[in-house]
């Protein structure tokens, strides 16, 4: 290699380190201003805190259906449920709301429309409801027999690899049949000895104000089944794909960065993107 050739390699490699330092002073600013208390932070929150810093740190710009966003590909997190929070407490959450949505969904009356989500305290549906109130989802058309079937399925054949619930149906997305498409579509269960663990796949997740309610919604789903078979309530993967920040959610996701567990009273306003 002459000179010449070796200058050129050797300011390259300067280039990819420097940027490489700038990436990791970058990501250790924004871990150490995550939290006043380190120690007194929960699982739950660090975790989730973690991911909004990765997403505002790595994520691409890019304009989608709704606006535009900071966006990553996927991201996953676990959380074991016999010892990490079910609620994220950086910010007032309304969880009335999320136990009315998984009431709803599990009601053996069919849903038909956005007045039964709202008869249960969830008032957020009315987003995606036609003109007169109706509804069509597969959170509730797919996943009720589904749900059935894999509870009789824990308690007869627990240690089956099969206990999968599939919410996606894809001729009713591509054929626009519904009133939106599943974010989260799918849980998969299984049972180690006499505990219950679940995998929660979510193919679009709005970070700031879908996913800690997702969490949530996640824990209720797991219970139900840990009462329904009797197994004890253990650990739930969160695989996520398209993990996304809007730009109007920004300002408030730098705001959370800043806050503790003492700020669960605090309110903390996202607008919704529909």
């Amino acid at each position: 290699m002459n000179r010449c050739a070796q200058d050129v390699k050797n300011t390259v490699l300067q280039f990819l380190k420097k940027t490489e330092n700038m990436i990791d002073s970058a990501k250790s600013q924004i871990k150490s201003m995550n939290s006043k208390e380190t120690n007194g932070m929960s699982s739950t929150n660090k975790k989730y805190k973690d991911l909004v810093s990765d997403v505002l740190m790595f994520g691409e710009r890019q304009d989608c259906r709704n606006g535009s966003q900071m966006i990553i590909p996927h991201a996953s997190f676990t959380l074991d449920f016999r010892r990490d929070a079910h609620v994220i407490s950086l910010r007032k959450m309304h969880t009335k709301g999320i136990r009315g949505e998984f009431k709803t969904l599990i009601s053996k009356d069919e849903l038909t429309n956005v007045k039964q989500f709202e008869a249960n305290g969830c008032n957020y549906w009315k987003n995606w409801c036609d003109k007169d109130g109706s509804l069509t989802l597969d959170y509730y058309n797919q996943l009720h027999p589904q749900l059935e079937e894999v509870i009789e399925a824990i308690i007869t054949t627990p240690e089956s690899r099969r206990h999968v619930i599939s919410l996606w149906d894809h001729d009713n997305v591509e054929r626009g049949n519904l009133s939106l498409p599943c974010c989260w579509h799918g849980m998969t269960f299984s049972i180690i000895g006499d505990v219950l663990h679940m995998k929660w796949d979510q193919r679009s997740v709005d970070t700031m104000i879908g996913l800690p309610s997702d969490i949530y919604l996640a824990y209720l789903f797991m219970n139900h089944v840990s009462i329904a078979t009797g197994y004890a309530i253990g650990s739930c993967l969160f695989s996520l794909s398209n993990v996304h920040i809007y730009d109007e959610h920004i300002e408030g996701a730098e705001e959370l960065l800043l806050r503790t567990n003492a700020d669960a009273d605090l309110p903390l306003i996202f607008e919704l993107k529909a």
